[in-house]
């Protein structure tokens, strides 16, 4: 991190840590007590669920505007805090800055296993589900915020619901990060013991060395996670072997990081399939509806995705991108007497 950019992270975690009471609260947050109040003690969410690759749905719990507004607001603290608080194993939901020496995203996070044979993925089950309020309560009550019983419980009151932390708050990634300081730093002395590499992006947790991993290395890995309250998904246990492709966090480790195989493949068809949707809904004379605007803004994400492990200098990341556009913008001649005024053309 350069010197400007860590004295402005500095600022913000001394100014947070130095709270002592509700009204400091507020004013640090620029917000009305009573307001304040009134929302911490009536949080409102909208759920729903999105399918999961794999199967199955996943439940997300979006924070009403007045709630998410003070939710960003206090995660811009919680991560200038928890950036000097990370363990060296953490990568995923951290702040950082582009020409920091040790950045952590995806890639850096995968990157850590090139060069070793053997590879071992672990998933913790219903991860932000399984940091609970008492977690919560608790770290802010410990170091390094030590704040009182009523700051500390206004604070868990703001990004807890159901009693756990939601999937879909902005404070839950950097909160599941500080409740896992203790598993980090357990994994990381058993790994350094046994000359491993050991890396958690969230809830995906990938190990790798010279050596295989046997049953009883990944029942003491199992063990120490439960230890610490959290539960495996044991459909995502994987072993890997030195003659098999090797997949962390979604992408594929070999002599560098590349794409997962298969991924641009399914992100062509995808790009295919949603410029065939944008031609019959607009033969059809609608020009907007909910579901053709996900399926844009996930194929969007996933083409995002691919620049940034590519690198968006790429030419098949600009040929992706090209079609894309293409997709979403179909030539106005092709449908006749439809008309194009409020067609989203900058989404």
């Amino acid at each position: 991190m350069n010197q400007k950019t860590k004295a402005r992270q500095l600022k913000l975690r001394k100014a947070f840590l130095g709270i002592r009471h509700v009204n400091d609260l507020c004013r640090l947050l620029k917000i009305d007590k009573r307001r304040l109040m009134l929302v911490k003690s009536q949080p409102r969410y909208k759920a729903f669920s999105i399918p999961k690759k794999g199967g199955g749905e996943r439940h997300i719990e979006t924070p009403s505007p007045a709630l998410k507004k003070i939710q960003s607001a206090l995660n811009r603290f919680l991560q200038a805090v928890y950036y000097f608080e990370k363990s060296a194993a953490s990568y995923g939901f951290i702040v950082g800055v582009k020409n920091e020496d040790d950045r952590r995203n995806v890639v850096t996070n995968a990157r850590k296993h090139i060069g070793n044979p053997y590879l071992l993925n672990v998933d913790i089950k219903d991860f932000f589900h399984a940091v609970k309020k008492k977690d919560v309560m608790d770290m802010f009550l410990g170091e390094p915020f030590g704040f009182q019983t009523e700051l500390a419980s206004i604070l868990t009151q703001l990004t807890i619901y159901k009693g756990r932390l939601p999937m879909g708050a902005p404070t839950s990634p950097v909160l599941s990060n500080m409740a896992c300081r203790q598993l980090d730093e357990v994994l990381v002395e058993l790994s350094t013991k046994n000359k491993w590499t050991y890396t958690r992006y969230a809830d995906d947790m990938s190990f790798s060395g010279k050596e295989e991993f046997g049953e009883i290395q990944v029942n003491l890995i199992r063990h120490i996670i439960q230890e610490q309250r959290f539960k495996v998904n044991e459909k995502k246990v994987k072993h890997f072997g030195p003659e098999d492709p090797k997949i962390v966090t979604g992408l594929l480790v070999s002599k560098r990081v590349e794409l997962a195989p298969g991924y641009i493949e399914t992100l062509e068809k995808d790009i295919e399939a949603l410029e065939k949707v944008m031609l019959a809904q607009n033969f059809q004379g609608e020009i907007d509806s909910k579901w053709v605007d996900q399926m844009k803004i996930q194929i969007r994400g996933r083409l995002n995705f691919a620049g940034f492990v590519m690198g968006k200098r790429k030419q098949k990341y600009l040929e992706l991108k090209d079609k894309y556009y293409g997709a979403i913008n179909p030539p106005e001649e092709d449908f006749g007497a439809v008309s194009w005024r409020s067609f989203p053309y900058n989404i």
